[in-house]
């Protein structure tokens, strides 16, 4: 009986991974390859920028389709938490391919088609309830005798602390989360909209944020409780999170030079993909904390991982400093061409990359 629930886990999660893949496949099929016949051709010309933007989604998709059956296959001390961080993976992997999906699946017009598009909120439903138990689950489960409310908590808050330790409670997240979902429907039916259109309603805006507010506040507490092992998998989240920071930091300082000196870029839509490769390095960092078991200190990671993005950022936008310099003023008469600034930006950051990184060492703290 103790092994039946595990095992629907397991089936619905690689179903959904399944599910997911292969509705990445078919939306690029339609698009653009136009042979394996999973369903109509959407367009005969798109570009190819476009393709490869997709593609990278997919990609990010099919990652997160991965860990997500690692995750709900892991065996040992934390399979428990890896199984509902699993199952938020294979939530995050079939949503985004919502196009996919919807074209390989979609019945034709009537409740049946209104039931099909409604069910992509029960299963975003599902992925919010598995990331919120394993916040409270992992590294360690966390105990609501041992959580006691600050004392400096205003005593207009202790409802609210009260709430977030009974939702430490097994069942707490699933009845959470079915009576969101009725609330949802029951809202969106009386204001004469359709049930496919609960997704979009400000109230399921406002569970997004509390869902995000509780796994912020059970990772508080975990870090607070936590031993030196439960401290090292933690560190792994926040190299998950330095990784998705170094993409959009990049991102904007990319898009600063760009503007600044005027460089010609290709027609690819790179901040869309630098952001992808961050997500990727977020989902690695994520699975990482529950799957890694080898020498390499999570901490140390991030530190390295500051240091280069940090850099990286200041070079772009130094260079973007630079070429403006050297194009306007008394510079320009020496009509320089547009890249030298850059190239000066890139010395001087190669050139001061180790002092830089002690720096970070020392401004980062230890643990």
């Amino acid at each position: 009986m103790t092994s039946v629930m595990p095992i629907a886990v397991r089936a619905a999660v690689t179903l959904l991974a399944i599910a997911g893949t292969a509705g990445h496949v078919a939306y690029l099929d339609a698009l653009w390859w136009h042979s394996l016949g999973l369903s109509g051709t959407v367009a005969r010309d798109v570009s190819p920028g476009l393709i490869l933007l997709l593609t990278v989604h997919s990609i990010v998709s099919v990652v997160s389709a991965v860990f997500a059956v690692a995750l709900v296959l892991h065996e040992g001390p934390r399979q428990q938490a890896a199984r509902y961080l699993g199952i938020a993976f294979g939530a995050w992997s079939y949503l985004m391919a919502y196009s996919g999906v919807t074209m390989l699946l979609r019945p034709d017009p009537g409740p049946l088609q209104e039931l099909f598009e409604a069910h992509f909120l029960v299963i975003e439903m599902i992925g919010l309830i598995g990331l919120v138990r394993f916040t409270a689950l992992f590294p360690k489960p966390q105990s609501r005798a041992e959580i006691a409310p600050p004392a400096t908590l205003p005593a207009v808050l202790l409802p609210a602390h009260h709430a977030s330790v009974w939702m430490l409670r097994p069942l707490a997240p699933i009845l959470a989360g079915a009576l969101s979902l009725l609330a949802l429907w029951v809202v969106t039916l009386m204001a004469g909209r359709p049930v496919s259109d609960a997704g979009l309603s400000p109230l399921m805006d406002v569970v997004r944020l509390t869902a995000a507010g509780l796994v912020v506040l059970n990772l508080r507490r975990s870090w607070g409780r936590a031993d030196a092992e439960g401290h090292q998998r933690l560190s792994w989240l926040l190299v998950a999170l330095a990784l998705l920071l170094s993409s959009l930091t990049l991102m904007i300082g990319g898009n600063v030079l760009v503007s600044v000196a005027g460089f010609r870029t290709p027609n690819v839509a790179w901040q869309p993909l630098l952001v992808d490769l961050g997500l990727v390095g977020f989902l690695s960092g994520l699975a990482l904390a529950v799957l890694y078991d080898g020498p390499v200190d999570p901490w140390r990671l991030v530190h390295r991982i500051a240091t280069a993005s940090s850099l990286v950022t200041l070079g772009l936008f130094l260079a973007a400093g630079l070429e403006a310099l050297l194009a306007g003023g008394v510079l320009a008469a020496f009509s320089l061409r547009t890249g030298v600034g850059t190239a000066l930006a890139a010395a001087m950051v190669i050139s001061t990359y180790r002092g830089f990184q002690r720096f970070v060492d020392r401004m980062l703290p230890q643990i």
